[in-house]
């Protein structure tokens, strides 16, 4: 019998979950919280990729947080933004915390925990960059917001229209779709733009707004209706590169 939790009755217990086992310093047990495939998505740029538990645990490390001090990390109160069944977008993030219980960083971050068995787990992460003091500079973010929002606004449109290229100039890659079990990385502009291209629906309405907003990036929520009837929900992280805001990954409700 292990010794940590396995079993996650909702999507909040897993999230709660993950900062009792990251406290725990047991890879075993943080790898237990997720669903996989597992990919983290920062706006930073980086985004790492684990295909089973075995992975995620070996590659798990303390080393360099404990050297700053840490020793815990509490999770914000999280959010239900979108939900399904057996899918769920979870508005969090985590603040850590040194032994005189001093903040030392923040992050904010959308966990997209699924269900694609029996216990819910963290499929994905996309986190919007750590910050060292605390505190938001509402002018950046404010700007941030406004570009990342239209940057959304301009794929949703290319997508309408079918136009593959356009999608691809406005994304990083790899582009990370999450699903249910399922994490899709696609390579290239090229696999994007045929992806697109090949789409048969079309949209009647789309509303787009900020879910969490940082300097450097923002989770934007986009709500599509189709010409049938159908709604979509989804939530997009778009990280800022240079000058430029690029769509990092996509999770949809199905």
């Amino acid at each position: 019998m292990n010794e940590y939790k396995t079993h996650f009755d909702t999507p909040e217990d897993a999230y709660f979950g993950f900062f009792e086992a990251d406290a725990s310093q047991n890879g075993d047990a943080w790898a237990a919280v997720m669903s996989y495939p597992h990919v983290r998505v920062d706006a930073s740029g980086r985004t790492a990729y684990y295909d089973t538990a075995r992975d995620y645990a070996d590659n798990a490390d303390w080393t360099s947080r404990v050297a700053t001090g840490w020793v815990l990390t509490r999770g914000r109160e999280p959010v239900r933004l979108h939900e399904s069944p057996n899918k769920v977008h979870l508005v969090g993030g985590w603040t850590r915390y040194n032994a005189d219980d001093d903040p030392i960083l923040w992050n904010r971050v959308t966990y997209i925990v699924t269900k694609p068995a029996d216990s819910w787990g963290i499929q994905a992460r996309f986190a919007l960059g750590t910050y060292y003091d605390g505190r938001d500079d509402e002018t950046a973010i404010a700007q941030a917001t406004e570009a990342a929002i239209s940057q959304v606004r301009r794929y949703c449109d290319a997508l309408d229209k079918n136009d593959g290229d356009a999608c691809a100039n406005l994304c990083r890659f790899p582009l990370i779709e999450v699903g249910v079990g399922a994490v899709t990385r696609i390579e290239d502009g090229a696999k994007l733009a045929q992806q697109v291209n090949e789409r048969t629906t079309s949209v009647s309405n789309i509303e787009v707004e900020a879910a969490q907003s940082g300097p450097e990036g923002v989770l934007v929520a986009v709500t599509a209706d189709d010409v049938s009837g159908n709604s979509e929900e989804s939530i997009v992280v778009v990280s800022r590169s240079a000058d430029a805001w690029q769509i990092a990954g996509i999770s949809k409700m199905l």
